[in-house]
């Protein structure tokens, strides 16, 4: 078992016959990956990026679940939902590690975080993100009238204390 640490995605074309093939049998979705568009052109991205992210609806593979997959170009692509970066230092570092020998504890969590991400790939991830966002778009309202409540509580108990302070004063 080896610690999760990006792996990059060498694509030689951007047609759809040549992606299904290579993204079906890289390791996408087992380890963070990332592409790099660079050696094409600007105007050639968008498009090249569009028919990745058709080919990992067509296999099934979720774009960040349950590790991510990220495009790198200097020309931003607005259009899809795969997360775009434009340089590989500005990937997140946490799966940035040197490969070393694990402690029996260390092998113990990563066994588990493999389960785990098996157990994620096998669910239909597309609808999961849709329920997800909806249920954090409630818990989000909900923090935000809790939050004005508070603050009424908060200006209703100063109003209270200043009032108990003038009444002493008198």
């Amino acid at each position: 078992m080896r610690i999760p640490i990006y792996e990059e995605l060498i694509l030689n074309q951007y047609n759809v016959e040549y992606l299904r093939e290579e993204l079906g049998k890289s390791k996408l979705g087992l380890i963070p990956m990332y592409t790099s568009l660079h050696l094409i052109s600007d105007k050639e991205r968008p498009t090249a990026a569009m028919n990745i992210e058709q080919v990992l609806k067509e296999l099934e593979i979720h774009p960040r679940y349950p590790y991510p997959f990220y495009i790198i170009s200097e020309t931003p692509i607005r259009s899809i939902s795969i997360t775009v970066v434009e340089h590989v230092q500005n990937l997140p570092l946490h799966y940035f590690k040197k490969a070393k020998r694990l402690k029996n504890k260390e092998l113990a969590l990563l066994n588990k975080a493999t389960l785990l991400a098996e157990k994620v790939v096998n669910n239909d991830l597309y609808q999961k993100e849709i329920d997800l966002k909806e249920g954090y778009t409630h818990q989000v309202l909900l923090y935000r009238k809790s939050k004005e409540l508070n603050f009424y509580e908060n200006v209703l108990e100063e109003l209270d204390q200043k009032e108990i302070r003038d009444g002493q004063k008198k």
